[in-house]
């Protein structure tokens, strides 16, 4: 099995594994030549005897204990490393795929951890240790390692053939794991459609077909996962019994073996099997994380249209050239050339779910067209939406956004008629936000996602219904603003409200596949 390690990590491991058997050898060593002595020769233990015995246990001890914290210490940085990868891979562009990003952050990353802690330092320390154990073995007992030599390779021989088909059930488990909680958040989403249309029967049909196929999987694992100790159980008392047999009739029928060579052998034997057996255990456990593993790579590894495909040299703020839009063969939007000036406010309507948001999300750079040329002419947008999420700050943070001062925060407030419900707040402008839960009212609130946009004055401002949620006064106050602000800038608006058409410069429908202009600035 490929244990992706860089080398130092790997000569790191295999010299504290090679430190820590030799201390186990050494303690042996000793303690067979003290029994030996109180057995054998009838002598009293030595002092000198009893100090070593103690300090190489303590050593071995020690050093399995280092080895430990080393081992977790070295996992936790690279599944660290590895998080980091999947975060960087998320953007707007993966938000249709967020069930599997959520997956592979908060379930297979954790499935995989045990691969890096436990799998790789137990897989290096074990060879190190029968390795050793071995060559040490030659020097004690020459027939006690040749019987290690021929019955070691049948742990791992049973559980590569064993691995292998873990491996196949942990990515089907993975994979129902993953469909099975998509469907669930989707569920969740579209809670009030399952209840008006009845369809309440066949979603509990659905889940629990899903949850019987998932506990399948699992119920074939834990199936392998008990065949498998049964397997190892038999196999390493069958090889501790053999190298037993063979010390017994070498001190019982020829004689010709000593105390101490005995009691090594028997002492190293059982660390020699269950070095193996825990090598077995632990490759089955690695064949189970490494379908977690594969989960996360196959989202690492799937397409990102994460390259922006807009150029940034247009004369003109928005220029669009033969431009297509929609998803997979449904089309919102096809062969359409389009121009809008540098500043001035243009409107933009048409029936729900025409692709007014859509085309939006294109000019942001958030929907790829199917084909055409889309050209801005800055870099410097603004985007006001309803989606925009409130993550635990202040107010006075989320409007700065770190870099503007509070009275720059204030004065873009007051021009949005904040000020006077901020006032009453306890803190104010620093009254914090938690869990997305802001004292404000519907229209403040989208007021107060139009202070964070507009207090950077962008050259582009996209906006997405930007009056929604507004009294009359409030929206005549909010107009008066735009209006002052289309001098500067180029504001494109999806709007329903028709009375944000008295200050519209350019009125454009979305009608069959194109977009319209209307006579007349309304």
């Amino acid at each position: 099995m490929k244990l992706n390690m860089p080398k130092k990590y790997i000569i790191l491991y295999s010299v504290m594994s090679a430190l820590g058997v030799l201390a186990f050898i050494l303690f042996g060593h000793y303690l067979s030549l003290l029994l030996s002595d109180i057995v054998i020769e009838g002598e009293a233990p030595a002092a000198r005897g009893l100090v070593w015995v103690a300090v190489f246990f303590f050593l071995y001890a020690l050093l399995s204990f280092i080895y430990r914290i080393v081992g977790a210490g070295v996992a936790n940085e690279r599944i660290e490393n590895l998080t980091h990868r999947v975060i960087a891979k998320i953007d707007d562009h993966t938000r249709k795929h967020s069930e599997s990003m959520l997956n592979a952050i908060f379930v297979h990353l954790e499935k995989y951890r045990p691969f890096e802690k436990v799998f790789i330092p137990t897989v290096i320390q074990t060879t190190v240790k029968i390795t050793v154990i071995i060559a040490a073995m030659f020097f004690i007992h020459r027939n006690a390692a040749f019987i290690m030599i021929f019955t070691a390779p049948f742990v791992p021989l049973y559980y590569i053939l064993v691995g292998l088909r873990t491996k196949d059930e942990s990515e089907a488990q993975a994979t129902q794991f993953d469909e099975l909680g998509t469907l669930f958040l989707n569920l969740i989403r579209g809670k009030n459609t399952v209840q008006y249309t009845g369809s309440e029967r066949t979603v509990i049909a659905r889940l629990k077909h899903y949850n019987e196929q998932y506990v399948k999987d699992t119920m074939h694992i834990l199936k392998y996962a008990f065949q498998s100790t049964l397997m190892l159980e038999f196999i390493t008392i069958l090889g501790i019994g053999l190298i037993a047999l063979e010390v017994g009739l070498q001190i019982i029928i020829f004689e010709n073996i000593t105390f101490y060579a005995a009691f090594f052998t028997l002492l190293l034997a059982p660390e020699f099997y269950n070095a193996l057996k825990v090598l077995g255990i632990e490759f089955h456990n690695g064949k189970l994380s490494q379908g977690n593993l594969e989960r996360i790579e196959e989202w690492l590894e799937s397409e990102s249209n994460g390259t922006d495909y807009r150029n940034f040299n247009a004369s003109q703020a928005v220029s669009l050239e033969n431009v297509s839009i929609g998803y997979d063969d449904d089309m919102l939007l096809e062969n359409v050339d389009l121009s809008l000036p540098d500043t001035g406010f243009t409107a933009i309507t048409g029936p729900s779910g025409i692709g007014k948001s859509t085309f939006v999300r294109m000019l942001l750079g958030l929907h790829r067209p199917k084909n055409g040329t889309v050209a801005l002419s800055d870099g410097d947008i603004g985007y006001i939406s309803d989606e925009v999420y409130f993550s635990d700050t202040t107010i006075y943070e989320y409007v700065s956004d770190g870099e503007y001062a509070e009275a720059d925060v204030v004065a873009i407030l007051e021009k949005l008629g904040l000020m006077d419900s901020l006032g009453n707040l306890d803190k104010g402008i620093h009254a914090p936000i938690v869990n997305h839960n802001i004292p404000l009212s519907g229209g403040e609130i989208v007021r107060l996602k139009m202070a964070r946009v507009l207090i950077r004055r962008p050259k582009i401002i996209l906006m997405d219904e930007p009056t929604e949620f507004l009294d009359a006064t409030t929206e005549e106050m909010i107009m008066a603003y735009l209006a002052e602000l289309k001098q500067d800038s180029a504001i494109i608006a999806v709007v329903h409200r028709r009375k944000l058409l008295k200050i519209a410069d350019h009125h454009y429908t979305f009608s069959n596949g194109q977009i319209v202009l209307q006579k007349g600035g309304a």
